[in-house]
């Protein structure tokens, strides 16, 4: 039914219309389909739409008149009639030199074609005479395959609700309008009342003005406007976006704001593409607050939320039809569930966005349609229109919808620190109560709340130690890539090698000749070299080792140099400059050598990640130790993209983070890990050059020398 509204669609067709003839039951029943479009000479029915796979849609991408983007596919027109009914009626009315001409198919029985017989083998009989009657074409489908009971019906004027885009430029010329006549579907006849259920759908769904539909009219769901948070703006060809961010929950207006998003490895270009996007919260008063608000009334949270699962999802819309199968309700193309069970304080997932994407006709876009149910091929194209609309989700929507519900108290945030637990486990206001009892009671309860306060301290050790383990073992994962790279070569050369001399190894002594001198060749040149390897793999690993939680004992001296160099020595395959510098002579540092590590680990990759996603020309990063009282001061630098003003104070928080799938733990392990050597790290949101963050770890002091 659908690859046959979009024929009537390239035929130029104003509208196209679906009427249902019962009984509805397998081998009975009647279906026609009829448009106003162009209509189809004898020669197009036969060559073009009855035959399989022509390339007439290939090579005439743009309809006669009204120059659309054809939208059906290619030459498959006779099989959905087919796969509908055992025969078919057609007739089709064509403007042609001299006037026009009817032509007219009274009964094809689809059984001709069964076996091996070719279209060129079958004779179909027809019928041409001039007319004077307007243009268009009339499908009739006969002995119906399969039964239509309501709930087939319901699928079917969903189908068609979200096939039309419910942003198509109103009151212009090329209009496109769908009827679905089901006035004989009655109780006696079907078993239900076909115009009582397309009336129900219509009006379900989101806001609408019931008055502007015609008749048996399918109107495509509405943008259900009544959102918590809603994103307009566009994306230019070459990824840059300007336009708006609303908080509706928060009565602010519209905020405008831009974004660039530079080209990834094996991405096409996409062209222009138009971003309308509406957020919603799924607590219990904020959705019933907008159903009400767009005009559903007082719904159940149950009911609220069924109908934001019927019309979530990210649609994809060309020329006013939507690119089947995005938006519906399983197809889930952007992984926004995923990405939310990753991190569900930040991430929105599917039932959350009702989301219309735009996008340009092929020629402009190289986005390309496989089929009518199949959506675009997964080429590059298709590879960075997804990334787009993530990259505006992670850097832009998310953020702030995160931030506003932090500050209103909405989400939870874990923001107690394990100092302030310990804190909280001397009972302090317990002990202030205490000292209004007698002296005998006060004695008891104090030894009581003594002797519970310290099983409390030492348990709260015990976590974080735990909790330390764990970070250490995180901040170790996220540089597996890194051990992979810079391990793997080294380690592939020793075992070849190392394979290849043992060979080698009986040729070397006590011989004469081209093998022996071979053989000594090969020691002379290899051994060098898998010394080298060897060399490589174990400073990599020594560098590691800080990381990886283990057993430590109390704080310690130690050189800060060598561990800012160990953590540096982890990125050298980037190819991105570090420079270190120490004016001031810093030497050693007193506390715990793999919490700087983890620290400075992290706060490297975060550097090099901004930069690589930026594709920041003549990148580099600085990192420079300051003495400053009983502090060494380390500012770690970089000349990327930075963070913007407004997320500044939460890029320290669990779970909040700007980076495409990131998890938000790195900056919070980081500063947690300092914080057990007494340390400290911090943001600069002044800084104009990039991103500079502060570590201030204690030091040993000129006069207190060991």
């Amino acid at each position: 039914m659908i690859e046959l509204v979009k024929n009537s669609y390239d035929a130029d067709a104003s509208t196209v219309t679906l009427k249902f003839h019962p009984p509805l039951r397998s081998g009975q029943g009647r279906i026609t389909v009829q448009d106003d479009g162009h209509g189809m000479a004898l020669s197009d029915i036969t060559d073009k739409w009855m035959e399989p796979a022509t390339t007439s849609k290939v090579k005439n991408r743009k309809s006669p008149q009204k120059k659309r983007l054809m939208m059906g596919s290619k030459g498959i027109g006779r099989f959905a009639a087919a796969k509908l009914g055992a025969r078919m009626a057609l007739m089709s009315t064509s403007e042609r030199e001299g006037g026009r001409e009817e032509v007219l198919i009274p009964e094809l029985d689809w059984s001709i074609f069964d076996g091996e017989t070719y279209l060129s083998d079958v004779t179909i009989d027809y019928y041409t005479q001039p007319t004077n009657g307007p243009t268009g074409t009339l499908i009739e489908v006969l002995d119906l395959h399969e039964a239509w009971p309501e709930a087939k019906i319901n699928r079917l004027i969903l189908e068609l609700r979200r096939l039309l885009s419910p942003i198509a430029l109103e009151g212009t010329k090329d209009r496109f309008e769908i009827f679905l006549d089901l006035t004989e579907c009655t109780k006696e006849s079907t078993g239900f009342d076909g115009r009582a259920l397309l009336d129900l759908a219509n009006s379900a769904g989101g806001e609408s003005d019931e008055n502007e539909a015609k008749p048996n009219q399918v109107l495509p769901f509405p943008l259900l406007t009544s959102c918590d948070y809603e994103v307009v703006g566009a994306f230019d060809a070459e990824g840059q976006f300007k336009g708006t961010f609303e908080n509706r929950r928060a009565g602010s207006g519209p905020e405008k704001f831009e974004l660039s998003v530079k080209w990834d490895e094996e991405e096409g270009c996409c062209g222009p593409v138009g971003v309308h996007l509406f957020l919603f919260d799924r607590e219990a008063d904020a959705l019933r607050s907008n159903m009400r608000a767009a005009g559903l009334g007082e719904l159940s949270a149950t009911e609220a939320r069924k109908i934001l699962d019927n019309i979530a999802g990210v649609a994809i819309y060309r020329s006013g039809f939507r690119i089947r199968p995005y938006g519906d309700p399983d197809n889930d193309w952007l992984t926004l569930d995923k990405r939310r069970v990753q991190n569900p304080s930040l991430h929105v997932g599917h039932n959350q966005i009702a989301g219309y994407i735009t996008v340009a006709d092929q020629d402009e876009s190289d986005l390309v349609e496989r089929s009518s149910r199949e959506g675009f091929e997964e080429n590059g194209a298709f590879r960075r229109l997804t990334r787009l609309v993530e990259v505006l989700l992670d850097r832009e929507v998310e953020p702030r919808r995160y931030k506003f519900r932090s500050q209103a108290g909405i989400s939870r945030k874990g923001k107690t620190t394990y100092q302030e637990a310990r804190q909280l486990a001397e009972l302090g206001k317990i002990r202030k109560l205490v000292q209004t009892l007698t002296p005998d009671k006060r004695a008891k309860a104090e030894q009581l709340l003594d002797t519970e306060s310290a099983r409390l301290t030492d348990r709260i050790n015990q976590l974080e130690e735990r909790q330390r383990i764990l970070e250490a073992k995180s901040s170790l994962g996220a540089i597996v890539s890194e051990v992979l790279h810079e391990g793997a070569q080294p380690a592939s050369y020793i075992a070849t090698t190392a394979s290849r001399l043992k060979r080698l190894y009986p040729d070397l002594f006590g011989g004469r000749g081209k093998k022996t001198d071979e053989a000594k060749a090969q020691f002379k040149k290899k051994l060098p070299i898998l010394a080298d390897n060897a060399g490589k793999l174990s400073t990599l690993f020594r560098n590691l080792k800080p990381l990886a939680g283990g057993k430590r004992g109390p704080p310690s001296f130690f050189f800060a140099i060598n561990t800012i160099n160990g953590a540096i020595d982890l990125f050298q395959n980037h190819g991105i400059p570090i420079h270190v510098s120490n004016p001031d002579g810093v030497i050693e540092l007193i506390g715990y050598k793999d919490d700087l590590s983890t620290a400075l680990v992290n706060l490297i990759a975060n550097s090099l990640h901004w930069l690589e996603d930026s594709k920041t020309e003549h990148p580099k990063i600085s990192i420079v130790i300051r003495a400053m009282d009983e502090n060494a001061v380390i500012y770690v630098e970089d000349n990327g993209p930075g963070v913007k003003k407004e997320f500044a104070e939460l890029i320290f928080d669990v779970g909040f983070s700007l980076k495409a799938g990131g998890t938000g733990l790195g900056l919070n392990i980081a500063k947690e890990a300092l914080a057990r050597s007494d340390a400290t790290l911090a943001y600069h949101p002044e800084f104009s050059e990039g991103a500079r963050f502060e570590i201030r770890f204690p030091r040993v002091m000129e006069n207190n020398a060991r």
